[in-house]
């Protein structure tokens, strides 16, 4: 749909161009400020005049001859009083080329052409001519691809199977819009370059339109289509630029007014919900009576609950409900969607998921109620009623209707499982979750907790892989960390103590900044305690106690320091630094 916008307003402008340059000479003097533009967005790719003389190829070398054909067909129409429409139109650009329409089967145009060593531009004029529209030849096409001869005849064919012959044999393509058909070459013809092409075309007429006519007041549209470009490309200064022209100069004009709406748009793409909200209310203002004011209340909720104001947020939503109680699926659906997601914000989950239960039905659009049914599961894993969660993510991955939200619910439905002590039914989800989307940036997370099912499973070896991989393909991430202090955990479980040692040492070093680099110090120093090195494991002990803050850790500490003087028959001292324990002092002092 886009595609043929840009193409209708590529056609529009070069009409709009080439009528101005007849009536209004003296703005040829605004060419100077084209680099002024140009430098806001990228130097135009194609020159006008290149593409006005390609478009020279589609005027016709006999005009008087067609002009004569046309007035006396029509003195003959006349005379039998009527117009016979099946009547065949012939064209004849020369002596070897013959283009015939008339009407098949079903009063559908049809076309027959004979043609003997001519050029393909020719055959193009001739089509052109029969069939009423303009052909656009892409400028960047090599002109010996249209000035190559051919030999064709086609009997009674739409035009869209003639040109393709015709375009087919030098490799060409075309695109057929309302006004006009244009001609490009196979290798640009695909889904992305094509669109992106034609609307960079479109949006270099519309900035020469600009530059030469200012003042005119057709020239609106060339105002809003470039703060649509512009606002597309997420340029959404450059979109503002526009759009506010068209308010201020053009206010009259329908244009203005979907400017104005735009206008908020674009303050809240910059994040400057205070001007956005100002846009919104000047709309209402101008607008109170317009279709769009149900959205722009919803963008005014929406701006609020982007600032934190959920309670205003939420106001704004009820009124909406309450004007539109009857438009079910609706604009009211749509405010009591977005209502339940700012009661999630605000942790409200009870009232989010009986919000989402009621609209879920609402909404025609299978992504919103894709999205329901994420957040209901996601409201109750937040309030950690997990097996209702994990019924509810799991009945949406089975449904199909996965959507963005597949990779979430995949990952929650897992941990699910973990918090429900189900380690296998955990790892299994994990590990399909990890290879269907296996460029997500929760893979880390779900291999750390793959590794910890396998270790809460006594598979500790594997668990380790596990866990080596994680760090290694994820060396930077959060998890990367935790999986390094898990693989001592493990080391420990397997009574290895010397590797627990070495694999708790290697944590602390490498992350002694993490938020869990004292359970590392702690299992260096319980490593050594299990090892029977007592005397260095007093010492690491103490080391800690100058470190950590919490009493029960300290009471461990002190405990374990006792044992570590008990088995080397140090009584004394193992009874003194139990009465510590006792009441956690923190004196180290023996």
């Amino acid at each position: 749909m886009k595609r043929r916008l840009l193409i209708k307003a590529r056609f529009f402008l070069y009409v709009l161009l080439m009528t101005f340059s007849v009536s209004y000479v003296q703005g040829e003097q605004s060419e100077n400020n084209v680099h002024n533009i140009q430098e806001k967005l990228t130097i135009e790719k194609h020159n006008l005049d290149k593409l006005r003389t390609q478009l020279q190829i589609l005027e016709t070398n006999t005009k008087e001859e067609k002009l004569g054909r046309r007035a006396d067909i029509r003195a003959r129409e006349q005379k039998n009083g009527k117009q016979d429409n099946k009547l065949p139109v012939v064209i004849n650009l020369n002596d070897n080329i013959m283009v015939t329409k008339e009407l098949g089967e079903y009063d559908v145009p049809v076309y027959s052409i004979d043609a003997t060593q001519v050029k393909i531009s020719d055959v193009l004029q001739a089509l052109s001519a029969s069939f009423g529209k303009s052909i656009l030849v892409d400028d960047e096409i090599d002109p010996t691809y249209l000035a190559s001869y051919v030999n064709i005849s086609v009997k009674k064919s739409p035009l869209q199977d003639i040109l393709e012959v015709v375009l087919g044999m030098r490799g060409l393509e075309f695109i057929q819009d309302e006004d006009a058909i244009f001609v490009t070459s196979l290798a640009k013809l695909n889904l992305e370059t094509t669109f992106e092409y034609y609307r960079d075309k479109s949006v270099q007429l519309y900035q020469k339109a600009q530059l030469k006519y200012p003042n005119d007041q057709r020239i609106v549209k060339a105002y809003f289509e470039l703060g649509n470009y512009y606002y597309d490309l997420s340029f959404y200064f450059l979109a503002l630029q526009e759009y506010q022209i068209i308010v201020e100069k053009y206010r009259g004009r329908q244009e203005a007014k979907e400017a104005l709406f735009k206008i908020g748009r674009c303050y809240d793409k910059l994040k400057d919900s205070e001007s956005a909200r100002r846009a919104y209310f000047q709309f209402l203002r101008s607008y109170p009576k317009d279709p769009l004011v149900s959205e722009v209340l919803l963008s005014i909720g929406d701006s609020l609950t982007e600032q934190g104001f959920y309670h205003k947020a939420i106001d704004i939503y009820k009124k909406i409900v309450y004007e539109h109680a009857e438009d079910v699926s609706g604009a009211s659906a749509d405010a009591q969607f977005r209502m339940a997601r700012t009661y999630m914000l605000m942790g409200d989950y009870r009232d989010a998921i009986q919000l989402f239960l009621k609209v879920r039905w609402k909404h025609s659009s299978e992504q919103t109620r894709s999205e329901i049914e994420y957040q209901i599961g996601n409201c109750l894993y937040l309030l950690n009623e997990y097996q209702d969660a994990g019924n509810v993510f799991g009945n949406y991955l089975v449904s199909g209707q996965e959507g963005e939200f597949g990779e979430n619910a995949g990952f929650l439905l897992g941990d699910c499982f973990y918090k429900q002590n189900n380690y296998l039914g955990a790892f299994q989800i994990f590990k399909k979750t990890i290879e269907s989307y296996p460029v997500s940036d929760k893979i880390p997370y779900g291999m750390y907790y793959m590794g910890k099912c396998l270790r809460a499973m006594n598979m500790t070896e594997s668990a380790i892989k596990v866990f080596r991989d994680g760090i290694q393909s994820n060396p930077a991430d959060v998890y990367a960390a935790k999986m390094a202090l898990e693989i001592g955990r493990c080391y420990f479980d397997k009574e290895d103590y010397w590797l627990a040692y070495n694999a708790f040492d290697n944590f602390v070093k490498e992350y002694p900044d993490d938020e869990f680099v004292v359970d590392g110090l702690i299992g260096v120093a319980d490593s050594l305690f299990k090892d029977k090195k007592y005397a260095e494991a007093i010492d690491n002990y103490f080391g800690l106690l100058k470190t950590v803050n919490k009493d029960q850790t300290k009471r461990y500490i002190f405990n374990r320091v006792g044992e570590c003087y008990n088995n080397m028959g140090k009584l004394k001292e193992a009874i003194k630094v139990y009465r510590l324990s006792l009441g956690s002092e923190g004196n180290t002092n023996m």
